[in-house]
């Protein structure tokens, strides 16, 4: 056997111990925020006098043991959660798979409780918002994880977007389950046809560099200009026999940027995953190191990732979770949406994508507006979802019957307030529920 097919396998032996029985499914959340000076929208850096190392220093007890890089403190531990730093320094909370989403709702409100005293004392905002609403690219920080040292060299070369990406957003992320190959098959597909239309109903990033964004889904756009080899559609995707080898070709056909070996990086030289030498891949944890090298909208490691959509407050993030789980996990919407997009390639799905960050609402999708294909999907996700579940989804409802985003909203809201920074406040952690 070759190399390169050792490793192929490798990739689809991995896959194949993330898949469930389907009594096991569970659902997980990992949630992107930004700390925000609360007078001028500045961003907190890391190292700065009262910086996010230092929340993570305030935050430290019996339950959130330190995570360290060398000298630096870069995240907590908690038995319900992860806390994590993105590259600009963006508070990252993953959430253990839950069977239920009001467990989730109830682990993510703890965190909350844990840290918006530490910022208000500090006056700051924890903000759940798509990209950062003030500060430049130029004045935020990389933090200190040298894998983001990596990163920053090499993806400024792919695109004009790359440190934006890495610095400037923020994402909200629904982790799924799947059973077999063929669930992650009929999964894959209806992740990718529904892409563009999840992330208008989570369009949240109303300002890129300071200036109002004049058209929808900014995030999208950064990440068409990040490094088109690992971001946006998997190329042949939308083609119906695309399973775990497809994955795994796709993931040694792209560069790794670098390896990780005894828990050290090493510089990929712009190799391909395939054709590095000296990594055979012989851990699970090289595997699964490749397979979070790679940055489309659906990710797949031994679960799926749903990406595309921006960051946004509860009780926003805990519908569009509710969305989710009630779409993928419901055999007869999972096949309805299957055949819906049973005509539906590559090329069509990036047209429909580039229209809708055009034209919103207003375009058509396999002869549905995008406003009727959304309350579709609300009234399939409803029929399993309970009572509690379906008052969340009613607030990303309201948006879709009104055809409006948060991201027009904030905007509606700046220009009517005389302080433009008032429009903030709808957008931190506990969102409306608290203000």
């Amino acid at each position: 056997m070759n190399t390169w097919q050792y490793k192929e396998d490798r990739v689809i032996e991995l896959l194949k111990k993330g898949e469930k029985n389907p009594d096991a499914v569970m659902i997980g959340m990992e949630l992107e925020h930004f700390v925000v000076d609360k007078i001028s929208g500045q961003s907190v850096s890391y190292e700065q006098d009262k910086g996010i190392e230092a929340i993570l220093d305030q935050m430290k007890d019996e339950a959130h043991e330190p995570i360290w890089e060398k000298s630096h403190l870069i995240g907590l531990s908690h038995p319900d959660y992860q806390i994590t730093l993105e590259p600009g320094g963006q508070i990252e909370i993953s959430i253990r798979p839950c069977a239920q989403l009001e467990e989730m709702a109830s682990i993510y409100h703890n965190f909350l409780e844990k840290i918006i005293p530490i910022t208000e004392s500090q006056d700051q905002w924890l903000l759940c918002i798509g990209y950062h609403p003030k500060s430049s690219i130029n004045e935020i920080p990389f933090n200190p994880k040298e894998r983001y040292v990596f990163m920053s060299e090499y993806l400024k070369k792919r695109g004009r977007y790359a440190h934006n990406m890495m610095k400037g957003t923020a994402s909200l992320q629904v982790v799924i389950d799947y059973c077999n190959e063929e669930d992650f098959s009929k999964k894959f597909r209806v992740a990718h046809f529904l892409m563009p239309v999840l992330a208008l109903l989570t369009d949240n990033a109303p300002y890129f560099e300071g200036n109002p964004v004049t058209h929808h889904s900014m995030r999208t756009a950064i990440w068409d200009e990040t490094d088109p080899a690992r971001s946006g559609l998997i190329p042949g995707v939308m083609d119906r026999s695309f399973g775990y080898r497809e994955y795994a070709r796709y993931i040694l056909n792209v560069c790794p940027i670098m390896t990780k070996k005894d828990n050290r990086f090493i510089d990929a030289e712009n190799k391909k995953a395939g054709e590095l030498e000296n990594f055979d891949l012989l851990s699970d944890e090289e595997v699964d190191h490749l397979l979070s090298m790679v940055f489309p909208d659906v990710r797949l490691r031994q679960y799926m990732e749903i990406r595309m959509a921006d960051s946004i407050p509860f009780p926003y993030n805990l519908a569009f979770t509710a969305l989710i789980k009630g779409l993928f996990y419901q055999q007869e919407a999972l096949d309805y949406l299957y055949r819906l997009s049973k005509d539906v390639t590559d090329q069509k799905l990036l047209n429909y994508r580039r229209q809708i960050m055009e034209k919103g609402y207003g375009i058509k999708i396999e002869g549905h507006t995008c406003r009727e294909i959304m309350l579709i999907l609300f009234d399939l996700a409803k029929r399993v979802l309970n009572k509690e579940e379906r008052n969340w989804l009613s607030k990303l409802e309201v948006l879709v019957e009104e055809e409006k985003t948060l991201a027009d909203i904030s905007l509606q809201r700046a220009k009517k307030e005389a302080d433009w920074m008032k429009y903030l406040a709808a957008n931190r952690g506990f969102g409306e529920e608290k203000k």
